[in-house]
């Protein structure tokens, strides 16, 4: 038997993908197109091959127009690396988020180290299924309560931040989104808030020119709130705790425990960016829906979990390893509210 060259080996991984999916059920293909370096080479790879739905995942739609019918869509990615289960992660949560896929898809998807040319990674799952990658009906919820666009955008950013920090510094981050009235209630400002007095326009997260400034925020203790249409109505804000600890995912540092709790007492989603890890989370209902972790090289050891040593409101801590960052009146409020 001859071994066959790494071309011919993304070959039969693709070919043996469309067999699964026929023996499976699978309607859905859904292909990490960042593992080639060229559009053209997926393209040709899936030249003629249109039974069943393809989609194809990719940092630039674009590329893709030419091929794209009702059996072939596409679904654009934040522009970083990220792992092979957290292409796939991502392509999952989008794709439910846009309407792309739905509850009850059931998925063969094709992944690999990106720009490597290789498939080497193949997954079945089912859309619908609970466990960790993806809690049932969790981006059909997210699609009902806060519009597609804003929410990708977000998250866009956010995986950005848990990629590169700011300045080469990481940062953590939450964002919520959605039900903005209700989560005022539950919230108060840690500082004056940097937004107001500024242009709705101005401060909508769908505005390029924002981009920049929600990042450069980021550093910043307490969370953005995001209104449903993207306006960003208030930055530095600190969640007040309304969910008994009991009653929240265990393990979760006070960022997360902070997320967890505002999207249990309310209709919004958070985002939160890890400072320790760059591990982007996504919360609705109380529950974590995803986690898009941030690769490391083969052989790194995985950083010290600031989340679980030191505790606080919706910042993760005010350790001496968070660098003094915050007003005096701000500490105060947020060791005020671990005792509660």
């Amino acid at each position: 038997m001859t071994q066959c060259d790494r071309r011919e080996v993304t070959q039969v991984v693709l070919e043996h993908a469309r067999q699964m999916a026929q023996q499976c059920g699978a309607r859905t293909l859904v292909v990490c197109a960042d593992v080639f370096t060229s559009p053209q080479e997926l393209k040709e790879r899936l030249a003629g091959k249109e039974e069943g739905k393809t989609v194809i995942v990719t940092r630039d739609a674009a590329a893709f127009q030419d091929i794209l019918t009702e059996q072939i869509r596409t679904i654009e990615v934040p522009a970083v690396d990220l792992t092979r289960m957290g292409q796939i992660k991502m392509a999952i949560l989008l794709g439910t988020s846009h309407n792309v896929l739905g509850q009850g898809d059931r998925l063969v998807c094709l992944s690999g180290v990106p720009r490597s040319d290789d498939m080497d990674t193949v997954l079945f799952t089912e859309v619908s299924e609970e466990f960790e990658m993806f809690a049932a009906r969790g981006g059909a919820e997210i699609r009902k309560h806060a519009n597609p666009e804003v929410f990708e955008r977000v998250l866009d950013i956010a995986v950005e931040l848990g990629q590169e920090g700011r300045e080469g510094k990481p940062v953590g981050a939450i964002f919520v989104i959605g039900d903005i009235e209700r989560v005022k209630e539950f919230s108060e400002p840690l500082m004056l808030n940097p937004l107001q007095g500024h242009s709705e326009s101005h401060r909508n997260i769908l505005s390029p020119g924002l981009r920049e400034t929600v990042k450069e925020l980021s550093s910043l203790d307490g969370a953005f709130l995001i209104r449903d249409d993207g306006v960003v109505d208030a930055a530095g804000m600190f969640l007040r705790s309304v969910i008994p600890g009991s009653e929240l995912p265990h393990g979760l540092g006070a960022r997360h425990r902070s997320a967890a709790g505002i999207t249990a007492a309310t209709d919004a989603t958070a985002i939160t960016v890890s400072e320790s890890t760059g591990t982007v989370t996504v919360f609705r209902g109380g529950r974590i829906i995803i986690e898009i972790e941030k690769p490391r090289p083969i052989g790194s050891l995985a950083p010290e979990p600031k989340e679980l040593l030191y505790k606080g409101g919706s910042g993760e801590g005010k350790g001496p390893r968070n660098r003094g960052r915050g007003s005096r009146e701000s500490r105060k409020k947020l060791s005020e509210s671990t005792k509660e």
